[in-house]
């Protein structure tokens, strides 16, 4: 907003539906019941016909990587692992109702129990009654570091990585279009300016270090609910294989 203030004038930014699901989001903002309303979310052809999508990828891809919570003894179990066929036999994974990981996980085979209670799923893995929690690498660090202490059995499983497209743009209502070409114009502006790769390490870089993604062996999926998005918006995105040098190997914390 800053970057495009000579254009557009000023701006005040207001938080709105905080703890409120996605669903009910989305018909809000098709309603228009808040005027010059942005939310961001995981794009999916549905999405895209429904609402006005800004075709900026804001955290760069990274979500895509994703990396389990297991339960502790069973961090050698999936070491083996070489494709996706050889892990859909051996392992259950919890993941939200309506969450779109859940659904792209289903798609390709996998066996998946979804719930609609976040703090429940750690539970359910760190007393073994499923066997996988899979997260963004952009989000284990903050999880770990808050549910280490409270599930003392938790832990992050060393060798694999699931990795899908997962584009994750702001969308707003189809009407909004000045303000939506505002925010497509600052993000390019800071893009090529080097202020918002500044603020992506700032967010992101101290998580992905963690999970030693350079050291697993990264499983990759189809994500068939974006088949008809327009696939240039993949020149923003990192990857993740090739960005970071060879990490040290992920350290747990010692067992009790």
């Amino acid at each position: 907003m800053e970057k495009t203030k000579a254009e557009y004038g000023d701006y005040e930014l207001n938080a709105t539906y905080n703890g409120v699901n996605v669903g009910r989001i989305l018909r809000q903002m098709e309603q228009q019941s808040e005027s010059n309303f942005f939310f961001k979310a995981s794009m999916t052809n549905e999405i895209a016909q429904r609402f006005l999508a800004i075709p900026f990828p804001i955290d760069r891809g990274v979500a895509g990587y994703r990396v389990a919570f297991i339960r502790d003894g069973q961090q050698s179990r999936y070491c083996s692992t070489q494709t996706l066929a050889s892990i859909k036999f051996k392992m259950s994974i919890v993941q939200g109702i309506g969450w779109l990981d859940g659904d792209i996980l289903s798609a390709n085979g996998l066996n998946v129990y979804k719930i609609s209670n976040y703090d429940k799923m750690f539970e359910m893995v760190s007393m073994g009654r499923i066997d996988a929690f899979f997260r963004g690498v952009n989000e284990i660090e903050t999880e770990w570091e808050i549910r280490r202490s409270q599930l003392p059995d938790l832990r992050i499983e060393p060798c694999i990585a699931f990795y899908y497209p997962l584009p994750r743009f702001f969308i707003t209502n189809k009407d909004n279009k000045v303000n939506a070409q505002r925010i497509m114009t600052g993000l390019e502006r800071a893009y090529e300016d080097g202020s918002f790769n500044e603020l992506w390490h700032e967010l992101f870089l101290d998580s992905i270090k963690l999970v030693g993604l350079a050291n697993r062996q990264l499983i990759e999926l189809n994500n068939p609910y974006i088949s008809e998005i327009d696939m240039s918006y993949q020149k923003y995105n990192v990857d993740l294989t090739k960005y970071l040098q060879k990490q040290p190997e992920l350290k747990q914390p010692s067992e009790k």
